[in-house]
């Protein structure tokens, strides 16, 4: 059977679907066959095309992108294809990505007038929606539960992923709180041949403790610089972002430390279906003598980096990301100085809505890291013959269920745990919390 013949079929479903009712029940049964067909046939063309069109049907808009990404990987230059996913893509409000794809679509020596007419004017209402400047970003809250408040917002959904050290002044104590995680995105075109552009990003993490108010949590971070494409060539596809960076964290509603500082970040395809980002960063940190820790400035110093994260796309419906890094702190006072290792990986798998509450899929990630630190010099104040080291580990478990296009649940549960050399920097906690997260 033809290639074309089902690309019709999909193009009718997509436009159409949004005002034809079909029976939920039907819908949901010609989904369900459809997945499985497409788990046991993958490379088959015809059978992912019909997993893509009843994917959509059920307004599983991830699920058919992805299905009619992998047929790109078997021939690029398909035009229909292309209009498809710009069409995807506009309807989920990433409208970069949708442009990428209807350009692409109509410059194809491919594409038929109607094609072209078509990406012509999702073209023009991407213009109307964008212009050269986009916003976009999610936000999420909810309640969350410790069996250690001090234990900071490590590992929380849609954190920063900033760890605030406890105390160790302070008791593990178990307690609830509120929690609001925020990331806003910002995007503008510098109109260059290069497909420069600006890239700015502001995130905030802030928990409120019902009990344990000195563990209340506030974290922000900025950044901002040009995003650019300067190579050409085999290494074309290799972007790189010089930016500059602020972070401002405050624990027990007292400001702990202000960092500002500079770095770089390269990303490229190392594969058809994976992708890699290594960030270099230097950060100066300026903390601040308050009423909890009057000696704070102790730990002033000078912060140098590098990161690195891999994202592979194992099947249509797996994930797995893996991420390392290293980090020297070098502070006023030698006991403060440090260096740090780190690893983790999580993956996430894609799945039929099991309780048929609106046919969207599911998605579950399980989350593993380990973070090693050892310090330069013994504490005199703590214990003047023995220097802190330590290592944790971290266990989490995510599943967010759709409501729609925008709105999610989210519910979490993790662990985490600290063996140090010093007992009284010793902590695990037990967390949970649920949360409704927007996407704009």
């Amino acid at each position: 059977m033809r290639v074309s013949g089902y690309l019709v079929a999909v193009s009718v479903l997509a436009s159409v679907t949004v005002q034809a009712q079909t029976p939920p029940g039907a819908a949901r049964a010609e989904y369900d066959a459809a997945f499985q067909a497409s788990q046991s046939n993958p490379a088959d063309t015809a059978v992912v095309l019909r997993y893509a069109a009843a994917a959509i049907k059920v307004s599983d808009l991830e699920g058919a992108i992805s299905a009619l990404e992998r047929l790109l990987l078997v021939s690029g230059d398909q035009p229909s294809v292309k209009v498809e996913l710009g069409t995807l893509y506009y309807r989920l409000g990433s409208y970069e990505a949708a442009r990428a794809y209807f350009d692409s679509a109509r410059s194809s020596g491919l594409a038929t007038a109607e094609i072209k007419q078509r990406a012509d004017e999702y073209l023009v209402a991407i213009d109307s929606k964008t212009g050269k400047s986009l916003f976009s970003g999610n936000l999420m809250a909810g309640l969350r539960y410790s069996t250690n408040a001090n234990s900071g917002p490590t590992g929380s959904v849609q954190s920063s992923g900033v760890p605030v050290v406890p105390n160790p002044t302070f008791s593990q104590r178990p307690d609830f709180s509120a929690f609001t995680a925020m990331n806003v995105r910002h995007h503008y075109d510098l109109g260059r041949q290069d497909s420069g552009a600006l890239e700015s990003n502001f995130a905030l993490y802030a928990t409120r403790q019902f009990q344990v108010t000195v563990a209340n949590v506030a974290v922000v971070d900025i950044s901002t610089g040009p995003r650019v494409k300067p190579f050409e060539g085999w290494a074309g596809s290799v972007s790189l972002k010089p930016f500059l960076t602020g972070r401002y964290v405050a624990v027990d509603d007292m400001t702990s430390y202000w960092a500002y500082g500079t770095g770089i970040e390269a990303t490229a395809p190392l594969g058809s279906r994976i992708d890699g980002t290594l960030a270099i960063i230097g950060r100066q940190r300026q903390f601040v003598n308050n009423s909890d820790v009057p000696t704070n400035n102790q730990n002033t110093g000078v912060e140098a980096g590098s990161i690195l994260d891999l994202r592979a796309e194992l099947t249509s419906t797996l994930w797995l990301s893996f991420n390392a890094n290293a980090m020297r702190y070098s502070a006023v006072t030698p006991w403060e100085s440090y260096g740090e290792l780190g690893a983790g990986a999580a993956l996430t798998k894609r799945f039929i809505d099991p309780l048929g509450i609106n046919g969207r899929p599911w998605e579950i990630t399980a989350n593993i890291y380990t973070q090693i630190a050892s310090y330069d010099q013994p504490n005199p104040v703590v214990d003047p013959a023995v220097a802190r080291s330590q290592t944790d580990l971290g266990l989490g478990m995510v599943l967010n269920v759709p409501l729609d296009e925008r709105f999610s649940l989210a519910a979490q549960v993790s662990y985490a745990q600290r063996w140090a050399s010093l007992s009284n920097y010793a902590y695990n906690a037990l967390t949970t919390l649920v949360g409704v997260g927007w996407r704009f």
